[in-house]
């Protein structure tokens, strides 16, 4: 589990690594005072590319490293959307100067809208609580709508299909002196390239565009930290 912030992330671990690097800060899990002087240092000085915290276990529920993080920030649940056409190429947007792909905040009505789930076949459909997908992880159902509507408003599609899951991404931000933890849910989906796209411009996104795995590895240089690690695991 690697958490972002900018460029930059922490990371959890069970055994202290063999090897460290001077771009890595290391510190073994005492108490959550401690740990927040840690992160403190980490998120001021600028020097480590990463924090890796070392404590007794890597499962949130009862790792109390894990919990205390968890404890300095405010929680935003988002979701998106990876695009894929029929010709192979992926759908992005161009926000605030970066490449991104098509995301945002689960609000209200995505949580009170009807369940889904994916069909043995990949495809969604809509009686059942959650999604399972291949690799055990099982998504809300709110996840699965704020991505589709998140996806239609930000690019200006009409119609995709939702045909996976993808591993969470977690990044750090603030938010009126708030330091924010956002948690992405990702899917992956399907749309007919013929569907005009229509940027939300209004969200400060002037482009959507489709782009064939032989552009990918142009425009990641010019992309967040974490959308690179997800894309690479994909493409």
């Amino acid at each position: 589990m690697k958490i972002f912030l900018n460029d930059r992330f922490i990371s959890f671990s069970q055994d202290m690594p063999e090897v460290v690097s001077p771009l890595d800060m290391v510190i073994a899990y005492e108490s959550p005072g401690l740990l927040l002087k840690s992160y403190q240092e980490f998120e001021r000085a600028g020097e480590q590319n990463s924090l890796i915290i070392v404590g007794p276990s890597i499962d949130k529920a009862h790792d109390p490293a894990l919990s205390a993080f968890f404890s300095f920030f405010k929680q935003v649940d988002a979701a998106g959307g990876l695009v894929k056409n029929e010709k192979g190429e992926y759908l992005f947007i161009h926000r605030l100067g970066y490449w991104d792909l098509p995301k945002g905040k689960i609000d209200g009505k995505d949580k009170k809208a009807s369940p889904v789930t994916l069909s043995p076949v990949g495809k969604i459909t809509s009686h059942s609580n959650t999604a399972p997908s291949d690799e055990g992880r099982s998504y809300p159902s709110s996840a699965y709508h704020a991505a589709v509507r998140e996806v239609k408003e930000e690019t200006g599609l009409k119609s995709v299909t939702v045909t996976g899951e993808l591993p969470c991404t977690w990044h750090i931000y603030t938010r009126k002196e708030k330091r924010m933890l956002k948690k992405t849910y990702w899917f992956t989906m399907e749309a007919d390239s013929h569907q005009s796209l229509r940027p939300q411009s209004g969200e400060g996104i002037f482009l959507a565009k489709w782009i064939g795995p032989e552009g990918i590895n142009q425009i990641l240089g010019h992309t967040y930290a974490s959308i690179r690690e997800l894309m690479l695991k994909v493409v």
